[in-house]
């Protein structure tokens, strides 16, 4: 199952503000919790290593179960399906990595955002989609797809060098930037020279860029012009777009040149739509005779392959399209293709269109975009000087996929024209013809009618062409903002001396605008004939709306004369000459929150007019303080209802901002002081959950009114994980989650109180993780873990000793053997260097004085992300200079595995309470044995991620476990809490086990075990699994699900896997994969056959090294959009021990096969066999099975020791079945 998918109109693209919360500035040298030796998020030791990608980009067996995206900042973050839409999101950050996380759900997509980039967010330096990983997923840019990342450098002046870390893939001087890919490997590097260099203006994502998809000649009067022997010929028209089939008899000495900007590709076409497009341009229509040939079939086509064969492309190569299509001398530049989001004109493709026409006098016609919705135009038909395509259907209707203006932003007119785009007929790739429907197919006709004024008037650049074609266009039914000046009508555009201006907007009218000043602008007529001409005047107005994101509809239709008044009733156009007449808007007599259209109609030729007066805006003042009073400086995310994208506001002590009327919810974030101690750090979370602006308001966020956030527990505990979670949405359009996972040297917890909200939905959470301390050091009672250091294990009395700095000449003559070597910090030395050489010289245990204010947080493991093989601990320099001026012997205890965890939870619903102190009884928590099996002692990592009814995600990062082990766990179990776990284990923590989401009851006591037998293939909730949909099917099963219940689980790498997939007997796919898909819905029942064998090597997986299953399936066409497929599945229940073993002699087993859950068309369970194997498959013996509850129980004689292989069948009346057999299920021991 894909993530989920969000492309939602009135979404921000280039200038987007991101929904972000966001910190005050953080310390140069950050520190942690009071006695804290936490998991750490950057390395082994302290936690699992950030190796949960796929080593040299190779597949999971479990595709769309786990994504990892290596971030612009460096951070790692992994998103696992667990199963009821909804995701686990485990972070990896990076060295030197300050501050927190913010994982963000922003309607339907999912942000991760350190703190660190906030900043450049609200700076709008560095594009918010980088930090999208949804759609980075989507769109392929996770680490599995991709060992770089696309991006643009925009620079303030000239092109620089490219930022450290990325390598230039080409120039793009009509943006003033450069493409670049940014090694992920070298993440950090690039994050840091980007941020640091100010002749960098901004960096965005070099993003998708995708074909616009969904008798049209005579509908637009092509024949007219033809036979008038106007066809385009001489005129250059440049398609870019997925290539050309240049064999094909339509385009066969058609194309003069071609081009390709895909690395990789040639320029033919692999995809089909620049086939299309193309001919319907120019084509020759030589192989139907000449009966479907383009609009200009004598114009000379360029081809400029920017899309891939995949149908989409990067930004990046739209632009260097455009630049070469305008180098070549291109009159006209035809552009089916469009971004994903609506744009407001500014992005890098926009701003190359304005530039290359303003250079070239290139006229670029570009799609409007399939979206279908108001304020949806995307990139690049987003540009001032494009001309934007709508598309109309064969009676001139608007087709209902068309992108709807006004323009994201500014309200600006826009589509431009329309043209046919439904069901358009034109060559396909390998010869003949097929129908596509899409402005895509719209815009082609616009660039052909292009070609033939080009040709009729050789001098007009791309203003003048534009002018005429929109002047001339057929008026059809829609407004301005559907359709534009109306459907492109090449028969008046060659027979009308006359052309108009083709649009004019009067802009956006400040809010209030009781009297504001009227508002002219010059109309201007052009007559290319050789008789003056007499045009009488008329101009009419009326409402179009409200504002697009809130009221659309308003009053729609309703007439406003007056709205609009010309300087004349007529005018006189000179023979090859221009007059002009001024046409004003009157501001005055609009009505708040109204879009107005106007069109003024001169003889044939007519002029949009448009104007938007701002709906009412009022004062927010925000006033924010510090715990000790002072003014204090950050950032609000501020988030409006009825709009989808919060804001990021930049605050220092008293701010006012300007905003429109209605309904806000502001939250922000401050570091301030703590409770435990004089170096104790807090966090403190200032929200405004319901701020009704209908006047002028100021909010005062005072920290000094916040209270602290508590959670009592009888066992004595250390923070290993603090968040602060806030969630806010209106009930529709405004949906906003921020879960704050707290940097690790955060030791305290406030938020401000709130009233109740009495609008929409709120909540707020606090959430905990605790443990048994992992390390005390006597009369030292604040320290920080250093990321990169390892875990210290038992109990000893050390000696101290002390090293000013800790370079290789301090140890020269000392021996530091099984100490604790203390030193302060220095710029001359990296942590690493620190580290390596107290490691070096023998010492049991460093410790790092700051030299600065603050607790220390740096990385002190290797260059390749392993651990130094000590602990580093960082202690503030008070502590540091009380424990120097005492040395002497010090009690070190350390505790790798605690015994205990506490996961806690507590929601408050409907406001922020005045009390934060949780004190969960026993009977209010959950009681869950955790049991993680392995043979031998090897590092692995487990989390468990908590949901509420409002968020799909949770974050947060896998903590180190030994394995094997047993672990008692207290759980929040109050309603609506849910919770998922995970397991990361194997010799080099490649395998994963993932539970679905499940809800604990309070009171009650479970046991869950990972990695226990037996673990073989199953389908489990938390996976997609094998699914049936109209027209196609995809099998998905997980190849090593371990034997707890609910687990799903599979090997990152270091497997081998033959999937095979049959149907009656024929082989239909095969796959190193544990899946395929078939694209195929064949009428009637069939049988199909999916056979999976899966290997892995048994030196170090003893148990289940080796499986195979084979599935027989009958399936049916769905007649639902999905089914999922009635697969068999066998469950064994068998009792190990940590390692794996049974006791032996006579065993115990029982099986128990079922269903996929959902599953269309399973029979009723009737049939199972076992048989067992003591010597690995070489002899058989029957076990006889009772029915037992739900399957069968078996008991059969074993030897003392040794390993036992399963094979197992079950059938059900459907004549579904499955065989399966499981090399050393588990092993046998007296």
């Amino acid at each position: 199952m894909p993530l989920p998918h969000a492309r939602r109109a009135r979404r921000r693209l280039a200038l987007a503000l991101a929904g972000l919360t966001l910190l005050s500035t953080m310390p140069a040298t950050p520190a942690v919790a009071a006695g804290a030796v936490p998991a750490t998020r950057a390395v082994p030791g302290g936690a699992v290593p950030a190796t949960r990608a796929v080593p040299g980009g190779a597949a999971p067996a479990a595709a769309g179960a786990s994504h990892t995206v290596t971030l612009i900042t460096g951070d790692r973050v992994t998103v696992t399906e667990v199963g009821g839409g909804r995701y686990a999101t485990d972070v990896k950050r990076p060295d030197g990595a300050r501050g927190g996380v913010h994982a963000q759900t922003i309607g339907d997509d999912f942000y991760v955002i350190p703190d660190e980039a906030l900043p450049y967010l609200a700076d709008d330096r560095v594009d918010r989609r980088l930090f999208n990983v949804s759609m980075l997923i989507r769109d392929g840019y996770d680490d599995r797809h991709a060992d770089s990342t696309p991006l643009i450098v925009g620079y303030t002046r000239s092109a620089g060098p490219v930022p450290a870390g990325t390598v230039k893939k080409r120039a793009l001087p009509s943006v003033r930037g450069q493409a670049v890919e940014a090694a992920k490997r070298e993440a950090r590097r690039t994050w840091e020279d980007v941020t640091a260099s100010a002749g960098i203006a901004k960096v965005w994502l070099d993003g998708k860029v995708r074909t616009d998809l969904v008798e049209s000649t005579a509908q637009i009067g092509a024949p007219a012009a033809w036979a008038a022997g106007l066809d385009g010929k001489g005129v250059k028209v440049a398609v870019l777009d997925t290539g050309a089939d240049l064999d094909h008899p339509d385009l066969a000495g058609r194309v003069s040149t071609a081009t390709s900007f895909v690395p990789g590709e040639s320029a033919e076409d692999g995809h089909g739509h620049g086939t299309h497009t193309a001919s319907t341009v120019a084509g020759s229509g030589a192989e139907s005779g000449g009966t479907e040939k383009g609009v200009a079939p004598e114009a000379d086509l360029i081809i400029g392959k920017v899309l891939s064969d995949e149908g989409s492309g990067d930004d990046s190569w739209v632009i260097a399209g455009m630049e070469w299509a305008a180098a070549q001398g291109a009159r006209v530049v035809s552009m089916s293709l469009g971004g994903d989001m609506p744009s407001d004109g500014t992005d890098p493709m926009s701003a190359a269109v304005n530039r290359l026409t303003a250079q070239t006098g290139a006229l670029f016609v570009i799609a409007a975009g399939n979206v279908g919705a108001e304020a949806s135009i995307s990139s690049p038909g987003a540009a001032d000087a494009a001309l934007t395509v709508a598309a109309v259907d064969s009676a001139d209707q608007r087709a209902y996929f068309s992108s709807a203006g006004p323009r994201f932003g500014d309200y600006g007119l826009k589509p431009d024209i329309a043209a046919p785009g439904v069901d358009i007929v034109a060559a396909k790739a390998g010869g003949g013809y097929e129908a596509m429907s899409g402005t895509s197919m719209a815009t082609p006709h616009v660039a052909g009618a292009a070609a033939i004024l080009a040709g009729q008037h050789p001098q007009w650049r791309a203003q003048e062409l534009k002018n005429a074609l929109m002047s001339s266009a057929a008026a059809v039914s829609g407004t301005a903002y559907e359709i534009g000046a109306g459907r492109v009508d090449v028969k008046a555009g060659i027979t009308s001396s006359i052309t108009a201006t083709g649009s004019v907007y009067f802009g956006f009218v400040g809010w209030p605008h009781p009297s504001p000043a009227p508002i002219s602008r010059e109309v201007t007529y052009s007559n290319s004939g050789d008789v003056p001409v007499t045009l009488d005047l008329g101009v009419s107005g009326s409402v179009a709306g409200g504002p697009y994101d809130t009221d659309p509809g308003a009053d729609a239709g309703t007439p406003a004369p007056g709205m609009f008044t010309l300087s004349a009733s007529t005018v006189v156009v000179p023979a090859q000459g221009t007059a002009s007449v001024t046409v004003t808007a009157h501001p005055e007599q609009a009505a708040d929150g109204r879009r107005y259209l106007g069109e003024i109609k001169a003889g044939g030729v007519r002029t949009q007019l448009g104007l938007y007066a701002e709906d009412e805006r009022h004062d927010l003042t925000l006033d924010v303080k510090d715990r000790a009073g002072a003014a204090a400086s950050g950032y609000l995310l501020l988030q409006r209802f009825g709009e989808i994208d919060p804001e990021i506001v930049a605050y220092d002590g008293k701010t006012t901002l300007r905003l429109r009327s209605g309904v806000y919810s502001g939250v922000t974030y401050l570091q301030t002081s703590g409770s435990h101690g004089p170096d104790s750090i807090g966090m403190t979370q200032l929200g405004a959950p319901e701020i009704v602006l209908d006047r002028d308001r100021t909010v005062v966020l005072d920290a000094r009114q916040a209270r602290e956030a508590t959670a009592t527990v009888p066992k004595v505990t250390q923070d290993r994980a603090l968040y602060l979670n806030w969630h806010r949405t209106d009930g529709d359009t405004s949906v906003f989650t921020d879960q704050y996972l707290l940097p690790p040297w955060v030791d305290t917890m406030y938020a401000l109180p709130t009233a109740p909200v009495t609008r929409g939905s709120f909540e707020f959470e606090t959430r905990w993780r605790k443990s048994r301390p992992l390390l005390t050091v006597s009369g030292v009672e604040d320290f920080l873990g250093q990321p990169g250091s390892s875990l210290y294990d038992g109990t000893a009395r050390l000696e101290t000793i002390y090293l000013p700095t800790g370079s290789i000449s301090d140890y020269s003559g000392r021996d530091v053997r099984g100490k604790v070597v203390i030193v302060t910090r220095s710029a001359g030395l990296t942590g690493s260097e620190r580290a390596a050489n107290a490691a070096a010289a023998g010492a049991a245990l460093l410790m790092v004085v700051n030299d600065g204010p603050g607790k220390l947080h740096e990385w002190v493991g290797k260059d390749d992300g392993t651990s130094v093989p000590i602990p580093v601990l960082g202690l503030t320099a008070r502590v540091g200079q009380a424990l120097i001026s005492r040395m002497g012997r010090l009690t070190v205890t350390g505790s790798p595995n605690s015994p205990y965890v506490y996961d806690l939870v507590d929601p408050h619903p409907g406001r922020v309470p005045s009390s934060l102190a949780y004190r969960p009884k026993a009977s209010e928590l959950a009681v869950v044995d955790m049991r993680y099996h392995g043979s031998g002692k090897r590092r692995g990592g487990e989390f468990r991620w908590d949901y509420r009814p409002y968020r799909p995600y949770s974050v947060g990062y896998e903590m180190a476990l030994d394995f094997p082990s047993t672990r008692t766990d207290y759980v929040s179990a109050q309603p609506g809490t849910a919770w998922a776990e995970d397991a990361v284990g194997g010799a080099n923590l490649e395998l994963v086990s993932v539970s679905e989401t499940h809800t604990y009851k309070p009171g009650s006591r479970q046991t869950v075990n990972f990695f226990g037998p037996v673990i073989r293939p199953r389908n489990n909730a938390p996976f997609w699994s094998s699914t049936r949909y109209q027209g196609y099917m995809a099998f998905n099963v997980q190849p090593w699900a371990d034997g707890g219940h609910g687990h799903a689980g599979y090997q990152q790498w270091g497997d081998t896997l033959r999937f095979t997939v049959s149907r009656d007997g024929s082989l239909l796919k095969e796959s190193e994969w544990a899946m395929a898909a078939l694209e195929e819905d064949p009428a009637g029942a069939s049988k199909y056959t999916l056979d999976l064998k899966a290997g892995r090597d048994p030196s170090a997986y003893p148990f289940s090294p080796a499986t195979h299953t084979v599935w027989d399936v009958v399936s049916r066409p769905a007649v639902a959009d999905e089914e999922t497929m009635p697969l068999l599945q066998l469950d064994y229940g068998v009792v190990t021990d940590l390692a794996g073993y049974a006791r032996g002699g006579r065993q115990s087993l029982t099986l128990t096969p079922s269903h996929l859950p959902g599953a269309v068309g399973a029979g009723r369970i009737t049939t199972a066999t076992l048989d067992v194997s003591f010597d690995d498959g070489a002899t058989w013996k029957k076990a006889s099975l009772r029915r037992s509850g739900s399957g069968w129980a078996a008991t059969f004689p074993a030897p003392l020791s040794g390993f036992v292989t399963l094979r197992a069948t079950a059938r059900d009346t459907a004549g579904n079945t499955i065989r399966q057999e499981i090399t050393r299920a588990y092993g046998i021991r007296s």
